[in-house]
């Protein structure tokens, strides 16, 4: 009897292509190379390795690493996604298709995402989250980064391995339009309110932000758009009117740097003059957009205490 139910297991699982989980394997890390040739490698968790392919495309890159590992592709534990391509280009066929999850967290590498993989000096997705929770960076996920492009100002802000530090690049549907310094990195991240710590240095001595309550409110002058940052920061410091202007300054640099120099909307720009009234924010093309952000003014008016 125990024979004739084994049998018969064994007859579904072939009828319905049910594949052994040691034939399978899941990265943890994908890197793309969009060069000529294209170039693709993954970080393997079950025994630890990198294994590299060369597919005919970049968006390919599952069949030709199938091949080079003779087994199943996984990508249901993918956390980090490294890439030297254009995001316009490469985000929407992987969430499309569904070969990284929205959640999934990406990395610009300008040069050779593979072999930084493969050398093992590539950052770790738990990197990336450390930057988050300390104020570094703001959370960037896939889903953020193709949200930024596809609607707002068609400019997106995306993490970048720079010299070995983590920064922030912003990129159009033309490629890389510039990389923002460590303050403007930091003002993005306050303005996002998605650390868990705050912590800096005012005139050498150690600040930490105890609370934050920010809000962007926007108005139109003579035609010009007017977009202000105002609200209250608790700081832990015993140097606050230095505290107060670094805050300020962060604030100001990731205005200036993505809003008007690159006209990017990152901080909801559109639906803020939108329920202020301003009607041109509804009916302006995105391009029409993004000059109007370059064209606007902005003032941070932050009240820090302690």
């Amino acid at each position: 009897m125990r024979k004739s139910i084994l049998i018969c297991l064994l007859g579904t699982m072939l009828l319905t292509g049910c594949t052994d989980i040691r034939t399978r394997k899941s990265p943890d890390v994908l890197a793309i190379d969009s060069g000529n040739p294209a170039r693709t490698a993954m970080h393997a968790t079950q025994d630890d390795t990198v294994i590299t392919a060369v597919p005919s495309h970049p968006l390919l890159f599952r069949t030709a690493l199938e091949n080079a590992a003779g087994a199943e592709i996984s990508a249901g534990h993918l956390s980090l996604l490294l890439l030297n391509g254009n995001p316009a280009e490469l985000l929407p066929g992987l969430l499309q298709s569904q070969e990284i999850a929205p959640t999934c967290k990406v990395l610009y590498v300008r040069s050779d995402p593979c072999g930084l993989l493969e050398s093992g000096g590539a950052p770790t997705a738990g990197q990336l989250d450390a930057a988050v929770s300390t104020g570094q960076l703001p959370v960037r996920t896939a889903d953020l980064v193709y949200a930024d492009l596809s609607g707002g100002s068609g400019v997106s802000a995306l993490p970048a391995w720079q010299q070995d530090t983590l920064t922030l690049a912003l990129f159009d549907a033309q490629g890389i339009c510039s990389v923002l310094t460590e303050t403007a990195c930091r003002g993005l991240a306050l303005l996002g309110g998605t650390y868990d710590t705050f912590s800096f240095n005012a005139d050498s001595a150690p600040c930490t932000v105890r609370s934050a309550s920010l809000r962007i409110s926007a108005n139109s002058v003579r035609g010009r758009l007017c977009f202000t940052v105002s609200g209250s920061i608790r700081t832990e410091t015993s140097h606050l009117p230095a505290a107060e202007l670094l805050l300020t300054e962060m604030v100001s640099e990731a205005l200036t740097q993505t809003a008007q120099d690159a006209g990017a909307d990152l901080l909801f720009l559109r639906e803020t003059a939108l329920r202020c009234g301003i009607s041109d924010a509804k009916t302006c093309t995105q391009m029409q957009w993004r000059e109007l952000l370059k064209a606007a003014s902005f003032r941070v008016d932050l009240r820090v205490s302690v």
